[in-house]
């Protein structure tokens, strides 16, 4: 019989390379057990402006580089009809950068976060994970619940008032890295439903409890009371409803010894809920047991801007300033009209952010999103539907009522690694052969170290900042030494010119009034904030010109009817002598 020897020519069947799961999965926990716990003195805000967000962009970079060196390694790239309905969407959803009305830069990094979320999405559909490397994406962001759940212990119970990480002890809101009550509630909640989700999918051998079980177990325990005391009508909600729905999924698939136990540990956590808050002296504030809040105003004015512009919107970026001009339009035609809330950059309710901006056409990717995950869960094996829903809501909740993935990186990537869960489930992929990835290879390397050394720049910036703004009496070497000024470009350029307002002033030199007049009056028209006129009335009247001041001050009034502008100005001479 003759034997053919294939090994060594072109008749040998090609090898898949070893695939770089190990590595795609080690940046995932890296997000999750390390980055998103970095703390680094900031003055709040959202996006760059808090440091865990830029920590964990360095290894999310990397991962988005894996699954692409992936498709460049096996020369194959995998994708679900999910995958080609989700960049049509994204495409949508960038459409109107390119209107007329559209402001590219101050949308710039909204649009970027959306392509680097579709770009994780397609890697992490690179890798064939087994059961248990799957399973561990969740595991990764339960671990983080957990870290950030016992941070929030030590900040509510044994925290010093005087602390280096500046935790207010008397508000007492144990928000954790988030620094924003809402945003740590909707994650612990989220926690909460996966823990729940995961104990219904790790089975009990011949009775035997693992350390899973045990972890698991224990969720309730350390998320409920935190829950509690964060005071979040979101957070309350999210996690309630989720686990409602997580429920059935539990009661059909997990072991009758677990279901029992997870229900204790969840009566244990409520119990030690109550004992802490009575014991701490803890009661629910008003606003957050009844309906009452800042969204019964703006969340109707901001559906009418929509339907006042519905084919275009106000434009890319400028929501804030569109919004306060509309509704200062709509009070002076009519009084009984709520005026608009000051310093308002976002309306809390995405659909309605998007819509605003852009008009129907994002509005319609982002339903068209929806809906196609919708479809996918649809699929999903019986008894599961409502366990997956259970798993978006508390987030999807949240941003509905607030703005999760500018103040927060890592709950953009649980949900995109939540929309994969479902993808993964219900999916038969397609595979296409790819003959040429040079191009793909350069940017997969290309990615990481550009993010990495943009991230590591803004935390240095912010770092030199923060020195700059809390350092008395002012030193602008630290100024100076901020080497990245576009990431933290409205907190560089205020802190630079607030400074040459004071100096001018101080110092009796107009030539730096003028610079400053020069810059507000510009900056005014896409940053309309009461502390802006408030300085240049200032500046006006510095320089002598009470008419010019006065004009300023009407037009302060008419954008914010709500504030005394003659008395933050006289606080503001105030201070200004003061230094």
């Amino acid at each position: 019989m003759t034997v053919l020897q294939l090994e060594g020519t072109r008749l040998e069947k090609k090898r898949i390379s070893k695939p770089l799961v190990r590595y795609f999965l080690a940046t995932i926990g890296v997000i999750f057990i390390v980055a998103m716990h970095y703390f680094q003195h900031n003055p709040g805000g959202s996006g760059l402006e808090l440091s865990f967000n830029a920590a964990v962009w360095i290894p999310f970079s990397f991962a988005i580089s894996f699954g692409l060196l992936e498709i460049c390694r096996q020369q194959i790239w995998r994708y679900s009809r999910l995958t080609l309905l989700l960049f049509t969407c994204c495409v949508l959803l960038t459409l109107p950068i390119f209107y007329s009305n559209a402001d590219a830069g101050a949308a710039f990094n909204r649009l970027f976060t959306l392509w680097a979320g579709f770009l994780f999405f397609v890697s992490l559909q690179q890798f064939v994970f087994t059961h248990q490397q799957r399973q561990r994406l969740l595991w990764f962001i339960l671990i983080g619940v957990l870290i950030e759940a016992i941070f929030a212990w030590y900040q509510y119970l044994w925290i010093p008032a005087k602390n280096p990480i500046g935790y207010d002890t008397i508000a007492n809101r144990p928000y954790g890295i988030f620094q924003q009550p809402n945003v740590m509630a909707s994650f612990l909640a989220t926690g909460l439903v996966i823990g729940t989700y995961l104990l219904a999918r790790i089975p009990l051998y011949r009775g035997k409890w693992s350390w899973q079980h045990v972890t698991l177990l224990i969720t309730p325990i350390l998320t409920i009371p935190i829950l509690v005391v964060l005071n979040s009508r979101t957070g309350w909600l999210g996690a309630i409803i989720g686990i409602v729905l997580m429920l059935p999924y539990l009661r059909r698939f997990a072991a009758k010894q677990a279901q029992r136990l997870w229900l204790l540990m969840i009566t244990l956590g409520l119990c030690l809920a109550w004992n802490i808050s009575s014991t701490e002296n803890w009661s629910p504030k008003e606003n957050s047991t009844s309906l009452e809040s800042l969204r019964a105003i703006h969340f109707p004015q901001a559906y009418d801007m929509f339907t006042t512009k519905p084919l275009t919107g106000y434009g890319y970026g400028k929501f804030e300033a569109a919004y306060i001009t509309q509704t200062a339009l709509w009070h002076n035609e009519d009084p009984a009209q709520h005026a608009g809330v000051p310093s308002l950059d976002h309306p809390h309710n995405e659909l309605l952010f998007w819509a605003d901006e852009g008009g129907i056409v994002p509005l319609i990717g982002l339903l068209l999103a929806a809906f196609a995950v919708m479809v996918k869960i649809r699929k999903a094996p019986n008894g599961t539907q409502l366990a997956l829903i259970g798993l978006f809501f508390p987030i999807v909740l949240h941003t509905q009522l607030e703005y999760p993935f500018y103040h927060s990186l890592v709950h953009w990537l649980i949900f995109i690694i939540l929309i994969f869960w479902v993808d993964n489930l219900t999916t038969k992929y397609h595979r296409q052969s790819l003959s040429y990835v040079l191009g793909l290879k350069v940017f997969a390397l290309i990615v990481p170290i550009f993010i990495s050394s943009f991230m590591i720049t803004t935390l240095y910036s912010g770092w030199q900042l923060t020195k700059f703004e809390t350092t008395r009496p002012v030193n602008i070497e630290y100024l100076l030494k901020v080497n990245n000024p576009w990431s933290w470009k409205n907190r560089f350029d205020w802190d630079l010119q607030l400074t040459q307002l004071q100096l001018g002033i101080s110092s009796n030199k107009p030539a730096l009034i003028e610079d400053y007049i020069q810059w507000a009056t510009e900056k005014a028209k896409t940053w309309p904030r009461p502390a802006l006129y408030q300085n240049l009335i200032l500046a006006y009247d510095a320089l002598g010109n009470k008419e010019q001041a006065s004009q300023i001050r009407d037009e302060a009034l008419f954008l914010f009817p709500s504030l005394n502008f003659e008395q933050q100005n006289s606080q503001a001479k105030s201070t200004s002598a003061a230094k």
